[in-house]
């Protein structure tokens, strides 16, 4: 029970995070002139690098926490912050500058190659997602916990993957109002679950200082 728990606990979060149904509109206007073939392509390079990234942070976070002598609680309450910023712009529609400046944006149109940036970096892998995973396995104490971490980094990508290559049935079921009204629920949720880090961040920091007796 413990696993399933973790599990559907990681998976929910990095799920979210990732927000495939908010950026289905997006990727069906970048790739509305490409054939089904490029637009596969396009998918398949943007879960690798995905699934790279965050495995590379999850399993290395460690290591850049020493070099920078920075304590897991203390990242636990700027990633909760940070993520409760991401939750606060899908609670009211809008598509996050931590994942995306208007000026990127605005060079993304210029590029031919959209799958590792910004698909990839920042929009699925971005701060927010890449927070998470290393928080979960700073978190995890034994091999079968990484396992299913591993897994619901697969399998939040996966299933992110799938909802962009539906794209365009997605944005003539649900319209605009449809898609804002899933985003708000979504938010929603993680803001939640971001309450949830600062709140353990900040307990482990007061616990640490000798302030609770």
């Amino acid at each position: 029970m413990e696993y399933i728990n973790l599990f559907i606990y990681s998976f929910t979060s990095l799920f979210i995070i990732m927000n495939p149904i908010g950026l289905a509109p997006l990727f069906y206007m970048w790739t509305v002139n490409n054939t089904e073939k490029e637009v596969i392509h396009i998918l398949k390079r943007a879960a690798i690098v995905v699934v790279l990234t965050l495995l590379i942070f999850g399993f290395f976070g460690k290591y850049i926490f020493n070099f920078f002598g920075i304590t897991v609680d203390s990242f636990k309450v700027i990633g909760g912050l940070l993520i409760l910023k991401i939750s606060w712009d899908m609670l009211h529609a809008k598509m996050s500058k931590i994942k995306q400046t208007q000026k990127e944006k605005e060079e993304m149109s210029q590029l031919e190659d959209i799958a590792v940036v910004p698909l990839g970096i920042p929009l699925l892998a971005g701060p927010g997602s890449i927070t998470t995973t290393i928080i979960l396995m700073e978190h995890s104490t034994g091999i079968l916990d990484k396992l299913v971490i591993i897994v619901s980094i697969l399998l939040a990508t996966g299933i992110s993957i799938l909802i962009l290559y539906v794209s365009e049935k997605i944005v003539m079921a649900l319209r605009t109002s449809g898609i804002n009204a899933i985003v708000r629920i979504m938010g929603l949720i993680l803001g939640a679950i971001s309450i949830e880090i600062i709140w353990s961040g900040l307990v482990g920091l007061i616990s640490s200082s000798g302030m609770l007796g």
